[in-house]
């Protein structure tokens, strides 16, 4: 474990430029050789951490690992397999919490024999497991049917409603994916715990990985990452089902997004920054997601050396501390596409740290 202040840089919007906030923090390595990570924390108290471990960013042979930690971050177990599926490549890229202590995951699974995104053999699928035993265990994995879309990922949070319906948002399209292939956000619901699931909705055309979070009038806000620049846009809805246009909230290459609720009611956006200082930023909303203060903004990890990072996730503990997962990857960025970086050379890293704000 490593204490540091987080650096202070400054942030050009335009014509504007923002100071980012020093805040004291510590810095954890959770995994070694661990992609695309998902974070939550549990009734109890302990932190589950997901990730994609055994190839690289893109690679086959892939497999969804889960690790533990009982002391708020500082410490985590060794990995151990969730989700495993034969000549596939798997990782766990969302994740929630329900009544009860259950846990909530969601998969994505993919093979092939010819190049992504092509008829030639690529399939990219979602399963939907839970726990019922603080993620001990795990229930057999259910395939999501995500049509009208040919191949689609989940992302973000499962949310759960009041009345046991569960709300998994993800992305996909169509296959061949050519030049002129166009992905869609989407949100879809289980009213049964996950064993069946339907509703498919879209969110925007456009835009790929894509989270939501409940606002204090009942409405949902989604936060998505766009296929063209790579920026974080905004969409609300009122009943699920219809969205208001997306609106642009963040710079080109800046994502993707997770959304929480902190304990004094402000909405935290904690994003991917592709952009030197490579690294992880976050800032906040007092408005329940409305405008967002670019001037909280907080740089929370600045340790890589190319844009194969973030992915980050944030939770709030006990006494109002805030842990943020994310990844990074040294070394020299493979220039064909990540296939050819070592898995060994990602590494996926907690960020323990107290909010600055009043």
């Amino acid at each position: 474990m490593r204490r540091a202040c987080l650096m202070a840089a400054s942030v050009l919007y335009g014509q504007e430029a923002f100071l980012l906030s020093p805040v004291e923090a510590e810095r954890v390595t959770v995994a070694r050789g661990a992609y695309f990570p998902r974070l939550v924390r549990l009734p109890s108290g302990e932190l589950l951490a997901f990730f994609k471990t055994g190839a690289a960013h893109i690679g086959k042979g892939g497999r969804a690992s889960l690790s533990r930690s009982t002391d708020g971050g500082r410490t985590w177990s060794e990995p151990v397999t969730v989700f495993d599926r034969p000549q596939a490549d798997d990782g766990i890229v969302a994740s929630g919490t329900g009544r009860a202590g259950l846990a909530f995951a969601a998969a994505v699974s993919y093979t092939w024999t010819g190049e992504r995104y092509t008829t030639d053999g690529w399939r990219a699928t979602t399963w939907f497991l839970r726990s019922g035993d603080q993620g001990r265990s795990w229930s057999e994995p259910v395939r999501v049917e995500t049509k009208p879309l040919d191949w689609a990922y989940p992302f973000g949070h499962i949310l759960e409603e009041s009345d046991g319906t569960l709300l998994l948002t993800g992305y996909g399209g169509a296959l061949p994916r050519n030049d002129g292939g166009v992905t869609t956000s989407f949100l879809m619901r289980s009213r049964d715990g996950g064993k069946t699931w339907g509703g498919f909705t879209e969110i925007a055309r456009g835009f790929n990985e894509v989270t939501a979070i409940r606002r204090q009038d009942g409405s949902l806000l989604a936060m998505m990452r766009s296929a063209e620049g790579g920026y974080l846009a905004s969409s609300i809805s009122r009943d699920g089902r219809t969205w208001t246009p997306p609106r642009r909230v963040t710079e080109d290459r800046e994502h993707p997004a997770d959304l929480l609720r902190l304990a004094n009611g402000d909405l935290l956006l904690t994003f991917g920054q592709r952009n030197k200082p490579y690294g992880v930023q976050a800032m906040r909303s007092r408005d329940d997601g409305v405008t967002w203060d670019r001037t909280s903004r907080v740089l929370l990890a600045w340790d890589g050396n190319h844009s194969d990072i973030g992915y980050p996730v944030t939770v709030q503990m006990s006494g109002g501390r805030l842990a943020t997962i994310y990844y990074v990857v040294y070394g020299e960025r493979d220039p064909e596409g990540l296939k050819g970086i070592a898995p060994g050379n990602a590494f996926t890293k907690v960020v323990l740290w107290q909010p600055p704000w009043r």
